[in-house]
C-alpha cells in the first residue's frame, strides 16, 4: 500500500516528502512517473517500549510514500497526471496557506479555500466521467446479456456513485456497504480515497489554525483528516541537534514535530494499525491492515510463523505500561492466548507460537 502526496505546484509537497521519508525528492528513486520513498511512523509507544526493554535495536512501522507529478487543473478529465494519483491507496493533499512573495502561485494569490475547492472539483469531475463511462459500457453489456445478481449490484452501486457525484458530493460522504466497495474497487475513484489535508501555514501556527478553522471543519465533515503544519519550521526542526530541537520546539509551544503527527495520520488513512514485538534484541512496530486476524500478523513477521501458526500470546500496550513490567503484567493476568480467529487490536504486543 502506498500514500500519494499531491497538491498544486509550490505547495510544499517535496518538503513534506522529505520530512516523512528523510530523503530529498530529487535523490529518491522513481518509477512509472512516481517519486518513491518509505516513511517511518513515529509512534511514541515504540519509544516507551524501547525504554522498558532496552533492546539492541528499535524499529518503527513503515509505509510507502509516492510523489506523483503536480496537479494540473483544467487539462481535461482524461489527463495523464490523474493516473498516477489513482494508483495511490490514500492521499495527502498539501495546500499552501503561507504568504511568500518570492514563491510563485499558479492561481496568482494564496487562497487555501479556493485551492481545496479547485482540486475537489477536478477530482469530482474526473470521477463523474469515470462513472458515466462505466455505466455506458454496462448498459451495452446488459442489453446483450442479462446480468447475474452480482453484476446487477455492481451496476446499481455505480449508478448510486454517479448520482452522488452529480450532486457535487465526494464519494467519501456516500454510505457504501463493504460488498459494494469491493465491487467498485477496480475503478479507483479519487473522491473515495482516504484523504489527509495538510494546511502548510506560516510561522504563526496558532493564528493560522484560528483563521482556517472553518475550512478545517468543512473538510472534516467530508471525512478528511486535517493537519496544520509549517513546512519551513519543520525543516528547521529536522536539521537541529536533539538538545537544540527540544528548546526550539518548547519556544514554539510544540511537544513534538508536526511531521511525526502527520506520519501517524497518514498511516491511519491507509487503514493500518500497529502491533509490537518486544525483547532484548529488538522492539519493533509492525504494520497490519485493520481487521486482520492473528495468522496474518504472524505472516508479517515471517511466512513460517503464519504457515505453522498455533497461538498468539497477546497483551495490550496500555496494560503492559500500567503494570510497569512484563512480569507484573503476567502476574496481573493481562496476557491472553488467542487462536486463528483472533482479530489483532492496535497496540497489541504479540508473541507467536508456531510449529513448522
Amino acid at each position: 500500500m502506498n500514500l500519494g502526496i499531491i497538491g498544486l505546484p509550490a505547495a510544499g509537497k517535496k518538503t513534506i516528502f522529505h520530512l516523512l521519508t528523510g530523503v530529498r525528492a530529487e535523490k529518491a528513486p522513481t518509477r512509472d512517473g512516481l517519486t518513491l520513498g518509505v516513511a517511518a511512523v513515529r509512534d511514541p509507544r515504540v519509544d516507551r517500549l524501547s525504554a522498558m526493554y532496552k533492546p539492541k535495536k528499535t524499529r518503527y512501522a513503515e509505509f510507502e510514500i509516492a510523489l506523483p507529478p503536480d496537479l494540473q487543473p483544467d487539462t481535461g478529465r482524461g489527463a495523464a497526471w490523474l493516473e498516477p494519483i489513482r494508483r495511490s491507496d490514500a492521499l495527502i493533499l498539501v495546500v499552501r496557506a503561507f504568504a511568500a512573495d518570492h514563491v510563485f502561485h499558479i492561481q496568482g494569490s494564496v487562497d487555501p479555500v479556493r485551492d481545496v475547492e479547485l482540486i475537489e472539483i477536478e477530482f469530482l469531475l474526473a470521477d463523474l466521467a469515470l462513472a458515466e463511462g462505466r455505466i455506458q459500457r454496462m448498459d451495452k453489456e446488459r442489453k446483450a446479456k442479462a446480468f447475474d445478481a452480482i453484476r446487477e449490484r455492481e451496476y446499481a452501486t455505480v449508478k448510486r456513485c454517479y448520482d452522488h457525484l452529480h450532486a457535487e458530493k465526494p464519494l467519501r460522504t456516500l454510505e457504501l456497504a463493504g460488498e459494494d466497495l469491493k465491487l467498485i474497487r477496480s475503478l479507483q475513484f479519487l473522491t473515495l480515497k482516504p484523504f489527509v489535508v495538510v494546511l502548510n501555514v506560516g510561522e504563526d501556527l496558532h493564528a493560522a489554525e484560528a483563521g482556517l478553522q472553518g475550512l478545517a471543519d468543512a473538510l472534516r465533515a467530508q471525512g478528511a483528516t486535517v493537519a496544520f503544519l509549517s513546512a519551513a519550521i519543520e525543516e528547521e526542526i529536522a536539521d537541529l541537534a536533539d538538545d537544540e530541537r527540544d528548546a526550539f520546539m518548547q519556544d514554539l509551544g510544540l511537544t513534538e514535530p508536526a511531521a511525526h503527527r502527520l506520519s501517524r495520520a497518514a498511516y491511519q488513512a491507509l487503514g493500518l494499525i500497529s502491533f509490537f514485538t518486544t525483547g532484548p534484541d529488538e522492539v519493533r512496530a509492525w504494520p497490519l491492515r485493520q481487521g486482520a486476524a492473528a495468522p496474518e500478523a504472524a505472516g508479517r513477521i515471517h511466512s513460517d510463523l503464519e504457515r505453522g501458526f498455533i497461538r498468539a500470546e497477546t497483551v495490550p500496550y496500555e496494560a503492559l505500561i500500567t503494570a510497569g513490567s512484563e512480569r507484573a503484567a503476567r502476574e496481573a493476568n493481562h496476557y491472553r492466548l488467542n487462536g486463528k480467529d483472533y482479530i489483532v487490536q492496535d497496540g497489541d504486543i504479540i508473541e507467536i507460537r508456531f510449529n513448522v
